[in-house]
């Protein structure tokens, strides 16, 4: 799972100051962050059939990752509850 990954903006320090990003991924991570956070959002509205509106989209892809996983779970099992 994406949430797990340490390189979306984790910096290690090295010297005074130059900085490089923590674990193995490159920066490139960091500027694609967005857009692994919008493939999460689509996966989820095809798993559960259930279009987003935009406005809802734009503020799940400000969250940090491990929120956004977070939300995008509970949103499943309130659906799930109200199916019932």
């Amino acid at each position: 799972m994406i949430e797990h990954h340490q390189g979306y903006t984790a910096i290690k320090r090295h010297g005074r100051n130059s900085f490089r990003p923590a674990g193995k991924h490159p920066f490139k991570m960091i500027y694609n962050a967005r857009a692994v956070k919008y493939d999460l959002i689509q996966q989820f509205e095809a798993s559960t059939g259930i279009i987003l509106p935009s406005g809802v989209k734009r503020n799940l892809c400000t969250q940090p990752v491990p929120f956004l996983g977070k939300e995008l779970a509970i949103i499943k099992i309130q659906i799930k509850e109200t199916k019932k």
